[in-house]
């Protein structure tokens, strides 16, 4: 009697790496201590990586982008509103300048 496991419809593909004995023996560790199987903590563990990695870069170039739009602005600023010239005003009635 065979047993089949139901598998998703995303395609799983294998990953190998060739790792030295200490650090395949640290690795079957850590997944020991976290009550996972080698494959499971390796999957986990990567995932967690590639997302922190991801997070990282899409924050870089975020904060690239933002620094662009901050220069840009400040050599060419926007024409102020009637709304900030009255703010304006009124803020130096208001501390006396």
């Amino acid at each position: 009697m065979s047993v089949k496991k139901k598998m998703s419809k995303e395609a799983i593909e294998r990953l190998a790496m060739r790792v030295p004995a200490a650090l395949k023996d640290k690795y079957t560790r850590a997944a020991a201590l976290r009550g996972e199987t080698f494959s499971g903590w390796a999957k986990n563990v990567l995932d967690e990586a590639a997302e922190r990695q991801i997070r990282e870069h899409e924050f870089i170039d975020m904060a690239l982008a933002d620094r662009i739009a901050f220069v840009k602005a400040v050599l060419n600023p926007p024409k102020p509103t009637d709304a900030a010239i009255k703010a304006a005003e009124r803020y130096k009635k208001a501390f006396k300048f």
